[in-house]
C-alpha cells in the first residue's frame, strides 16, 4: 500500500518510526512536509516550499472554516491569510499526483486540516492517531477531523474487569494519558530548551505559518500567568456556598489551543462565546460554575475574566479546586467535547454535550443541538426526569470504547521498542482492513 504521514513538528518522530516499520513491512511510505526543519530521514519525503510575498492571496471559501481553527491566527497574532491558497494548491496536485492509499496524521496546524479537506474531497482515507481517553493507554485511529473511530482491536473485558475500571474512573484513581504528571527534572528542562530552540530556528528559517515568533510567545506566556492569578484571585473573592440551593450547572473549560476543542468543536471553540449562551440559557436563580483547566493555557482572556466579574451568577472556581470536589456540589454538567462527559456517564451525573460523539449512544448523555435544547435538559434535571443508565449499559459503553480503540501510545514521548510494536500492531490490522475494501 502507498501510506502518507503529515509532518507535525516533533510528533513526526514517531511518524518516522512507524514508516521505518512499514517500509520493512514492504509498504511505500510518503511524507508531506511543512516545516523544513522536521524532515523525515526515511520514505520518499516531499517538502513545501515557503512561499514568497507573490505567491500570496485571498483565502478560498474552501479555507475560510478552516482558519477558525488556526492557532497560529487565533493565539498568537499571526494576521496574514494570504498562505492558504498556495498551500491549498500544491496539497491538492500531490494528493491526485500520488493518491496515497491512506494518509495518516493529526488535525491540529493549518496543512493538516487542508490535507484532511481535500482527502475528504478525493476520497482518500485520512486517519488521525490519537488516545482515546478511557481505558488509559489505549489510542483509537480518528476518521479525518472527527472523534468518530474506524476499526479497532475488537476486544471485550469481562464484567469483573469492566465494573473495576468503571470503579476506578469514577473515584479517579485512574486518569487518562494526557492527564499523567510528570516531575520536572533536568533532563525534561532541557529537552523543553532544545525544542524551543529548534522552533525558534525554523521560524526564523521562515516557517512562519505554525509558529510564532519566540518574542511573541513568550510575551503571551507572560500574559498567561497573570491572566491565571487574576483568575484565582476572582474565584477567592466569590462565595461557592451562598449558592448551595440554587441550580447548579457546571462548565469545565478546555484547553487551547487544541484540536479537542478548536477542530472538534469548532462550533463552539470561543469559551467566551459559549460563556455567554450558558449564561443566557440558565433557569431563573441558576448559577454557572466555571472550572478552568489545570493546565490553562491561552483560553484565559481579559474579556473572559471581564464577563465573569460583571455577572454574580458566574462562579468560577480556583485552578487548584480538583474535580472531585467539585462534582458532588453541582446538578448537570455541560461540554462541547470534554473527557468529563465519560466521567459523568459512568458516575451517574446528569451531563450534555454540544457536539455528538459516541458517548451520546448512551441515555444519561444527550447531545444538544442547540441553547434551546440545553436548557430543556436543564429543566429535566430537578423534576427527576433526566435520563439514568445502569450498570449493565456502563459495562456496554466501556467495552465499546475499549473495543473500537488499540493498546499503545502514538507519541513521541513513548519512544520505547514495546510501545512501538504494540502500535504497529494496531496499524497492521487497520491497514489489512483498508485493503479489504
Amino acid at each position: 500500500m502507498k501510506i502518507l504521514f503529515v509532518e507535525n513538528r516533533f510528533r513526526t518522530r514517531i511518524w518516522e518510526t512507524f514508516a521505518d516499520c512499514l517500509i520493512n513491512d514492504g509498504h511505500q511510505v510518503l511524507f508531506l512536509v511543512q516545516n523544513h526543519l522536521f524532515h523525515p530521514r526515511c520514505g520518499r519525503v516531499w517538502v513545501i516550499p515557503y512561499p514568497n510575498k507573490t505567491q500570496l492571496e485571498e483565502p478560498t471559501e474552501a479555507d475560510r472554516s478552516l482558519i477558525l481553527s488556526d492557532r497560529n491566527i487565533n493565539y498568537f497574532g499571526h494576521r496574514s491569510t494570504g498562505h492558504y491558497t498556495y498551500y491549498r494548491k500544491l496539497i491538492r496536485d500531490f494528493l491526485e499526483k500520488e493518491r496515497p492509499d491512506v494518509t495518516f496524521g493529526e488535525s491540529t496546524a493549518f496543512h493538516e486540516l487542508q490535507t484532511i479537506d481535500l482527502c475528504r474531497e478525493l476520497s482518500i482515507p485520512y486517519l488521525q492517531p490519537s488516545t482515546c481517553r478511557f481505558p488509559p493507554g489505549r489510542f483509537s485511529f480518528y476518521r479525518y477531523d472527527t472523534l468518530e473511530p474506524f476499526s479497532g482491536s475488537g476486544e471485550t473485558m469481562s464484567d469483573e474487569q469492566a465494573i473495576k475500571l468503571i470503579n476506578s474512573i469514577v473515584h479517579r484513581t485512574i486518569k487518562p494519558d494526557y492527564m499523567q504528571k510528570y516531575r520536572a527534572t533536568l533532563s525534561t528542562r532541557l529537552k523543553r530548551w532544545n525544542d524551543l530552540i529548534h522552533l525558534s530556528v525554523a521560524y526564523l528559517g521562515g516557517e512562519h505559518y505554525n509558529t510564532p515568533a519566540p518574542w511573541v510567545k513568550l510575551r503571551i506566556e507572560r500574559q498567561r500567568r497573570k491572566l491565571i492569578r487574576k483568575w484565582n484571585a476572582l474565584a477567592e473573592s466569590r462565595n461557592v456556598g451562598s449558592f448551595k440551593n440554587s441550580f447548579r450547572l457546571l462548565y469545565p473549560m478546555q484547553m487551547q489551543p487544541e484540536a479537542n476543542l478548536d477542530v472538534w468543536g469548532r462550533p463552539y471553540r470561543n469559551q467566551l462565546e459559549m460563556l455567554h449562551h450558558l449564561y443566557d440559557s440558565l433557569p431563573s436563580g441558576a448559577v454557572i460554575f466555571v472550572k478552568p483547566n489545570p493546565k490553562s493555557k491561552y483560553e484565559l482572556t481579559e474579556e473572559l475574566l471581564a464577563f465573569i466579574a460583571s455577572h454574580e451568577r458566574i462562579v468560577p472556581l480556583r485552578h487548584s479546586v480538583r474535580m472531585d470536589e467539585v462534582l458532588p456540589k453541582i446538578n448537570m454538567v455541560v461540554t462541547v467535547t470534554g473527557t468529563i462527559a465519560i466521567e459523568c456517564i459512568l458516575a451517574d451525573i446528569p451531563v450534555v454535550t454540544m457536539v455528538r460523539t459516541l458517548n451520546n449512544d448512551m441515555k444519561n448523555c444527550p447531545f444538544a443541538a442547540s441553547f434551546e435544547e440545553l436548557r430543556a435538559w436543564m429543566d429535566k434535571v430537578p423534576r427527576g426526569e433526566f435520563p439514568r443508565t445502569d450498570t449493565l449499559d456502563k459495562i456496554r459503553f466501556i467495552n465499546r470504547l475499549n473495543n473500537t480503540s488499540f493498546p499503545g501510545i502514538p507519541y513521541e514521548t513513548v519512544l520505547n521498542e514495546q510501545n512501538v510494536e504494540t502500535c504497529m500492531m494496531a496499524f497492521r490490522k487497520v491497514l489489512k482492513e483498508l485493503n479489504s475494501k
